[in-house]
């Protein structure tokens, strides 16, 4: 039992895997606006045992709901909808266009196949058609525009194109230059119409708004139309002019010269309402002065927007030659751009207009746009376009091309018909001169439109096939109303060379003729599409289609041609855009391209730099060839300048060999500057007041044009200097820096850097002492590079921290030290001088304090005012003693108080108690001379001072010493003065 049931999922899953299953594949949503038509793209597959039900007798039907049938192709009319199955069933094609359709017709809806032998309803996959008033807004990619002058734009404009037979026509507002339109087809399979502008920046485009409007026609003839735009943010370059390389002038009219220039920063102010334009042909002649224009011409630029377009009258043949741009100022400041000269010929026939398409080979039905172009050197005389077959719409409008000169064009839109066909449509230029007259010239195709009621076949002109590949002939035929029912499975298709040859046949396809293959088309349906095999140099020839059945209907087409030419080497794959010029922050998107013309084998399209997103697809050309598509899409970078993008298609052949081929370009990407680094010479520490060289240097693109220095002190940034290279002199406030570079683009600023200043030791003035009845505190701060280390001194021997004194340091920056020194119990102590000594690699300084006789303090700060209070204190003293000693002179003299005097003193004397000295050993007197000067004190003369010997650093100190030597008279002299006084 269990390997019966081992062998049945065994065949479960081999049937999952092996056979096919019941699906459809069609979009899950479509948006469609009311009254026009939606196409349907559709395919679908069942289970392998149903494929060879699936044959001519199926129809297709479309259904909202299991009950409600709203299309069914065998009666395509008659349905609640009307439409068209455009797919072919028998290759499992479903794809439907439902015409007219209205709000009331947003629903879901199903696909069900209905043959004679088979019916399926495909309930697993549902269609959401969603119907508007309103057609979808187009989108612009990129969404923004942010570029420098001189940069390669392109813009891209989409619109969902839901009713392939009426896709939107996309216009721009402003038609800045060429424009390329395409119908691409989505990754469900639905259609997008896009429109690609491509220009070059200038000045002239900054802050212009740039619209792309979306017109729908809808199936009842009225239209409606919708936009969308961005504002252009043009960034002006350091280039010096832009203008045009070559213009092509009419005999008789004038040329505008789209022109603009650029100029040193430093001269930009030069650039004022004193300035002139001037033009000189390459022999240096002047051949314009706006400031005396006369008739040659006019200044249309104004110069102060740094504009010199102008425009020159009546050109004639002997006017042909090189042409350059010159700046005159009032102020000085003269320039001849001679870098930049312009070609300029002057033709005696005017150029002819270009259509594009250049060929018109539609079929019935379809929407047509063909546009006119021609040249507009005159901006005061464009050309008039006109067209000999006013068919449709005509929408006129002037272009810009690349390099600035203007286009005139002319948009004739129409639905192909029958009427048509064989039509010669010429599109005519009439330029008027200035002196009146005109001249003309007209371009023309012949419509070449196709319809069901005659026998003609559709396939390209050209082939170009990879020998060793296949290559696949898309083909479409019709034939005459009689003959349509005689076009049924017994046909067969037959190719012929132009000898007539028969090279292949579809009822025998791997012996007849010369060429192997198979037909991939079904007849029945008009398609004729054929696939031949392993073509060869020798296949190179033209071929024609026939069409051969058993009821009697034979064809060949000779009138339709096809040129198939095998080449040993596969086609180079193209790239849009062919250069890459965008500043850093753009949207980039690269299509490479590359023909397939087989596709059972269609080309392998890589990237050697794959720098994004990348979206492969086949794609279908207008002659429904194929192509395959790749898209990179990516951020430009400032990493990707100068980076090789390129793209390679791998060709496999049917033999199992390949070959390749590449394209490339080189990614031109401006940004602002990066990696901005500040490099300081001599690089190690350096002496003050030295010179040092500051370098600043950055990566850009463009090149820096400014370089400038900050000092960054604290919140402000105070500018240094200028230039790339800065020297300046070392000190000890130079405090930290940076450097900043300007293109432009943008700036960019380095780190902040710090020169490494070494100075030798300082100490501050905030120094002192503060003593209370318990301990002595002194504080020393001192700075310098490299950061000094600080020792106390007392009577000239270290202190360190102990049970007697502490002390402690703190840092006060980088380069500073603050230092305390604490003594307990001071009045116990026998202090004397007490020493701060500073020092690092490139010296020392000192600081001395006097303690021995050191009063308590509040703080150093009040030293000054501490003095003061001393020397009053000392001068009251001694004028009272003075005062005193006149006073007791005075009363000497006096007879009588003399004589009691004398006794008295006698009897003191004779005592012995006067004998005394009032000290027996010197006592010194000591004040800090700095103290003394700023309390206005003068410096007492030194007899002697102290042995210091062992102090260190006592040089340059600001303590001076004096003694005062108390002695006692001589009996002798005293007695001389007691006589003296008796005698008075």
């Amino acid at each position: 039992m269990a390997a019966a049931l081992t062998v049945l999922l065994i065949g479960c899953l081999l049937q999952t895997a092996l056979c096919g299953q019941f699906k459809t594949i069609i979009p899950q949503t479509i948006k469609v606006l009311s009254g026009s038509c939606v196409t349907i793209p559709c395919s679908f597959d069942v289970e392998d045992q149903y494929i060879s039900r699936i044959d001519g007798t199926c129809r297709a039907m479309w259904k909202s709901d299991e009950q409600t049938v709203v299309f069914d192709s065998s009666n395509p009319q008659s349905s609640a909808i009307q439409g068209e199955l455009k797919g072919d069933l028998t290759r499992r094609d479903c794809s439907t266009t439902l015409n007219n359709m209205r709000p009331e017709h947003s629903k879901e809806y199903l696909l069900r196949v209905q043959c004679d032998v088979f019916k399926h309803s495909f309930r697993d996959q549902k269609l959401h058609i969603s119907v508007t008033d309103d057609p979808p807004t187009p989108t612009l990619t990129p969404s923004t525009l942010k570029v420098e002058e001189g940069t390669s734009v392109s813009l891209k404009c989409s619109a969902p194109a839901p009713c392939l037979s009426h896709p939107p026509a996309l216009t721009w507002t402003s038609s800045l230059v060429h424009i390329q339109e395409s119908l691409q087809e989505n990754l469900d399979r639905t259609k997008v119409q896009t429109s690609v502008l491509t220009f070059t920046a200038s000045r002239l485009h900054h802050g212009k708004i740039i619209s792309c409007t979306a017109v729908y026609n809808k199936q009842d003839g009225s239209s409606q139309s919708v936009s969308t735009s961005l504002t252009a943010d043009v960034s002006l370059s350091s280039q010096f002019i832009i203008l045009p390389q070559t213009i092509e002038v009419l005999s008789g009219s004038c040329v505008t010269i789209p022109c603009s220039f650029d100029v040193e920063d430093t001269y930009k102010s030069n650039v004022d309402e004193t300035c002139r334009a001037v033009w000189k042909n390459d022999q240096g002649t002047v051949v314009f002065n706006s400031r005396d224009p006369q008739t040659t011409g006019h200044l249309t630029g104004k110069l102060t927007n740094r504009d010199c377009t102008t425009t020159l009258n009546n050109m004639r043949p002997e006017n042909s030659m090189k042409y350059f741009f010159g700046l005159e100022c009032d102020n000085g400041l003269k320039y001849d751009f001679k870098t930049g000269q312009m070609d300029i010929s002057v033709k005696d026939d005017p150029p002819t207009p270009t259509l594009t398409p250049s060929t018109l080979k539609v079929e019935e039905g379809a929407s047509v746009s063909l546009k006119c172009s021609a040249p507009a050197p005159c901006l005061s005389h464009p050309p008039a376009l006109t067209w000999t077959s006013s068919l449709g719409h005509i929408q006129d409008s002037l272009q810009e091309n690349q390099d600035r000169t203007k286009v005139q064009t002319s948009v004739l839109n129409f639905t192909a018909s029958r009427l048509h066909h064989g039509k010669i449509i010429s599109c005519t230029a009439v330029y008027n001169k200035q002196d009146g007259s005109s001249q003309s010239v007209s371009s023309s195709l012949t419509a070449d439109v196709s319809w069901s009621s005659q026998f003609i076949a559709f396939m390209p002109q050209t082939i170009e096939v990879l020998s060793g590949s296949c290559v696949t002939i898309p083909c479409s035929f019709g034939v005459e109303d009689t003959y349509k029912s005689n076009v049924d499975k017994t046909c067969r298709a037959v190719w012929k060379n132009d000898q007539g040859t028969v090279v292949f046949d579809s009822r025998d396809p791997q012996t007849t003729g010369h060429l192997t293959g198979h037909l991939t088309g079904n007849l029945t349906n008009r398609d004729c599409t054929t696939t031949l095999n392993n073509m060869r140099p020798e296949n190179s020839m033209k071929y024609f289609f026939g069409l051969e059945c058993d009821n009697g209907l034979e064809y060949d087409f000779k009138t339709r041609h096809m040129d198939i030419s095998v080449k040993d080497d596969p086609p180079t794959p193209t790239l849009t855009p062919s250069t890459l010029k965008v500043e850093e922050g753009t949207s980039v998107s690269l299509k490479c391209s590359a023909p397939a013309p087989c596709l059972s084998h269609p080309p392998a399209l890589t990237w050697t730099s794959s720098l994004g997103h990348i979206q492969d697809s086949l794609q279908e050309n207008h002659d429904r060839t194929k192509v395959q598509t790749s898209v990179l899409t990516f951020t430009a970078s400032r990493l990707h300048h100068g980076k090789i993008i390129s793209c390679t298609a791998v060709y496999n052949k049917q033999d199992g060999s390949s070959q390749s081929v590449s394209t490339s370009l080189t990614a031109d990407v401006s940004y602002s500057p990066k990696h901005t680094t500040v490099s300081v010479s001599p690089s190690g520490p350096v002496p003050e007041n030295s010179i040092v060289t500051l370098t600043c240097s950055s990566t850009a693109n463009p090149a820096v044009r400014s370089y400038t220095w900050y000092r960054a002190d604290g919140g402000q940034e105070t500018v240094m200097g200028t230039g790339h290279v800065l020297n300046i002199k070392a000190s000890r406030d130079i405090g930290p820096f940076f450097c900043e570079a300007e293109n432009a683009i943008g700036s960019g600023r380095s780190n902040i850097s710090q020169i490494d200043v070494h100075i030798a030791p300082q100490i501050l003035s905030s120094y002192g002492c503060i003593q209370t009845a318990d301990q002595l505190n002194c504080s020393c701060e001192t700075v310098g590079n490299p950061p000094p280390a600080l020792q106390w001194y007392l009577d000239g021997l270290p202190v360190n921290h102990s049970d007697r004194f502490a002390t402690s340091s703190e840092p006060l920056n980088i380069s500073g030290l603050r230092s305390i020194i604490t003594v307990s119990q001071p009045q116990q102590r026998d202090l004397s001088t007490l020493l701060c000594h500073s020092s690092n690699s490139l010296g020392s300084a000192t600081q001395r304090f006097c303690v021995n006789n050191l009063e308590p303090q509040i703080s150093a700060k009040h030293q000054d005012f501490v003095m003061l209070l001393v020397f009053i204190t000392i001068i009251v003293a001694l004028f009272l003693i003075i005062c005193g000693l006149l006073l007791v002179i005075r009363a000497q003299r006096t007879h009588q108080v003399v004589h009691k005097s004398t006794v008295a003193m006698s009897q003191v004397l004779t005592s012995g108690e006067a004998d005394e000295e009032p000290n027996a050993e010197e006592e010194a007197i000591y004040i800090n001379t700095n103290e003394a000067r700023q309390g206005g004190v003068a410096e007492p003369a030194a007899n002697s001072e102290p042995n210091s010997a062992n102090l260190p650093g006592e040089e340059g100190s600001d303590v001076i010493y004096s003694s005062v030597n108390w002695k006692t008279k001589s009996r002798k002299r005293k007695e001389e003065d007691s006589e003296q006084g008796s005698a008075w």
